[in-house]
């Protein structure tokens, strides 16, 4: 495995671009937790750029806090300006700051609920600028309830995470994790068990976004899918 030695001025982003390898495999793979610092002179460890790395079920995502004066000066990531619809932080296998109750089973076997009713405005892959969708973004308006895919237990929720706005991260059972950004509130607090089904938060349009939407992720261990693929027939859209 390639290695690189983080120098003035770089960002996870960055690096990763530069070897061609996901961000998100990058912070798993070196144990980074969002909001992703990295330090000058810091060793990272770049897999191979087919690699995937996956995270075990029941680890739960890390928010950085403050530690003890690092030997060398911090540099903090910060999302690409032009990136509108940020990708989902990697679950991180090391990161359990404080206990997280296990997801409970889900109900059945059908595919995820829609957690929106309305138009999709952006949909999951490429687009242009060299920029990805891991996710899609759903437009309704300001205040619309946000309901839970499926059964789980909040892994996060709060703002960190530049470009997110108001986030919630749902874990599911089977090692499934579901996003939801841009909110306007949220309703639910880490930890919290929440059903298929349950108002989780609203529809906003917060982070960085120009209008009131929901961006939601669909991921399985650490690989982002396209949501559309694993969703109930799309709801009628609300007015």
């Amino acid at each position: 495995a390639r290695t690189h030695r983080v120098a003035a001025g770089d960002t996870l982003y960055a690096i990763s671009r530069r070897y061609g390898v996901d961000i998100y495999t990058v912070a798993a793979v070196n144990r980074i937790d969002p909001p992703y610092t990295i330090r000058v002179g810091q060793q990272l460890r770049i897999p191979d750029r087919h690699r995937r790395t996956r995270a075990r079920p029941e680890a739960a995502p890390g928010v950085a806090t403050g530690t003890a004066a690092a030997p060398a000066r911090a540099v903090t990531q910060a999302q690409p300006a032009r990136t509108a619809k940020p990708a989902v932080p990697a679950l991180d296998p090391g990161a359990k700051p404080k206990p997280v109750p296990r997801a409970p089973a889900a109900r059945s076997q059908a595919r995820f609920l829609w957690p929106l009713r309305g138009p999709v405005i952006s949909r999951f892959g490429p687009k242009a600028g060299g920029l990805h969708n891991d996710g899609i973004n759903i437009a309704a308006s300001t205040g619309a309830p946000i309901v839970a895919a499926e059964n789980g237990v909040v892994a996060y929720a709060g703002n960190e995470l530049r470009g997110f706005g108001n986030l919630l991260l749902v874990r599911h059972a089977g090692g499934w994790t579901t996003a939801y950004a841009h909110s306007e509130r949220l309703l639910v607090k880490r930890g919290d068990r929440v059903r298929k089904g349950d108002v989780i938060a609203h529809v906003g349009a917060t982070g960085r976004v120009t209008r009131p939407q929901l961006h939601f992720e669909l991921r399985r261990g650490t690989d982002a899918v396209d949501p559309l693929r694993f969703l109930a027939p799309v709801p009628a859209a609300t007015g």
